[in-house]
């Protein structure tokens, strides 16, 4: 259980910080005052979301079954 939840975080902390990398290049380029950049934003707060929901899923269908009350 303790693997699956560490390859969770471990997805969880790339995923966030690779979406973090990408947000501060635009930045960068493009500035606050872009509408892009606000879309870009908007973007990645949904994929951060969808990732969440999805490692949360995997991570509680993993737990039915390496959780020692079920052996």
């Amino acid at each position: 259980m303790w693997a699956v939840t560490g390859w969770a975080a471990a997805t969880w902390l790339r995923v966030t910080l690779a979406l973090a990398a990408v947000l501060g290049v635009l930045w960068l380029l493009l500035g606050t005052g872009s509408g892009w950049f606000w879309a870009a934003v908007v973007g990645a707060v949904l994929v951060e979301w969808q990732t969440t929901r999805a490692l949360a899923a995997e991570w509680g269908y993993e737990a039915r079954y390496t959780w020692w009350w079920t052996r």
